[in-house]
């Protein structure tokens, strides 16, 4: 009895924890099919792979859902291409308003972002601010620089002000960052 209920539990909590940003990734998804829409681009959510788990019923003769878990790690939130040019990103979304927790960006999309911008695509986090209501756009190198030189578990609102550029709402859409990805100057092909 405990199990299932422990099990329960995780799954409400894994699902509650990654629906945190949903509101921001629907943002992203209605701006992307704008560009779409435009021609200006075409950028997809990547779907998460779930397991569900089915009980098999003998009254019933049916079966019934029990529960659902990611199946594997996924990659990031978002891909594809405007320009020519490979765009990947993940969204996050936080309630802080001194600093963005380092803890919400895993590992594995840190290193396939890091895989992406090695292969001369466009890799980098929108992080938004919901209590302040700003999305900030971070590059993949500033991030892992960051990281590799500080000792903090979150980064300041003012880095991000000083360092990054801010998302603006757009003509049509929520969220207008392709102008600020496609005008990036990538210094590797200088």
């Amino acid at each position: 009895m405990k199990s299932k209920t422990l099990k329960r539990n995780l799954v409400q909590t894994m699902t509650q924890h990654a629906n945190r940003g949903k509101y921001l990734e629907d943002w992203i998804e209605q701006t992307n099919i704008v560009y779409n829409h435009k021609g200006l681009a075409v950028i997809n959510k990547i779907p998460t792979p779930w397991k569900i788990q089915r009980n098999y019923s003998p009254y019933t003769k049916q079966y019934k859902i029990s529960g659902a878990f990611p199946e594997k790690k996924s990659t990031v939130d978002f891909g594809g291409t405007a320009s020519s040019q490979s765009i990947w990103f993940d969204v996050k979304a936080t309630t802080h308003k001194t600093s963005f927790p380092l803890a919400n960006i895993y590992g594995h999309q840190l290193e396939y972002l890091q895989k992406v911008a090695e292969q001369g695509g466009k890799a980098f986090v929108l992080i938004h601010f919901t209590l302040l209501k700003q999305t900030w756009l971070i590059w993949i190198d500033q991030l892992i620089k960051f990281i590799g030189e500080s000792k903090r578990k979150s980064i300041p609102i003012d880095w991000f002000e000083a360092n990054c550029e801010e998302v603006k709402k757009g003509t049509s859409v929520m969220l207008d960052y392709l102008p600020i990805v496609l005008r990036r100057n990538d210094e590797r092909r200088g």
